[in-house]
């Protein structure tokens, strides 16, 4: 029950990142003033919050915004390309995979992501997990509140 419960707080997570992603970019290629509330509502529903992109698309479209924009240094947009790219991962394994109990190694997640793969459900890893996501979404939102 925790093990799923965990899962689905990946999940949950990963659609959280997915819209401060969504905010970022509005706010970077719009600004926060009210005059183009439109036009980045209008960016917000139709186009990125549509089926059509995907997270991938979506966390492209803002790395790469960040790289023009030299928003974050090199460094930091390294690291929070990496974060990102294990929330999608991760995300993709919950949604896809199948956790199961062996005895002895307790749970795992097995899914497939261009091979087979495993991943141990521990402490260790969840709490991997937390870190990574506190840090992309303290990037994230220090981007938001920025413009």
């Amino acid at each position: 029950a925790v093990i799923d419960k965990n899962g689905l707080d990946i999940l949950s997570a990963a659609i959280m990142m997915e819209d401060r992603m969504i905010e970022a970019v509005s706010k970077i290629l719009f600004g926060s003033s009210a005059e183009n509330k439109e036009k980045r509502d209008f960016f917000i529903n139709q186009i990125m919050s549509t089926s059509d992109f995907s997270y991938a698309f979506k966390r492209r479209a803002f790395t790469r915004l960040l790289e023009q924009e030299r928003i974050l240094d090199a460094e930091k947009t390294k690291q929070l390309k990496a974060g990102l790219n294990k929330i999608m991962d991760w995300r993709n394994a919950f949604a896809h995979g199948k956790v199961i109990h062996e005895m002895g190694a307790g749970f795992l997640l097995r899914y497939y992501s261009g091979e087979h793969k495993e991943i141990v459900l521990n402490d260790s890893f969840f709490e991997i997990v937390e870190s990574t996501i506190r840090d992309c979404l303290i990037t994230c939102n220090g981007i938001i509140q920025s413009r």
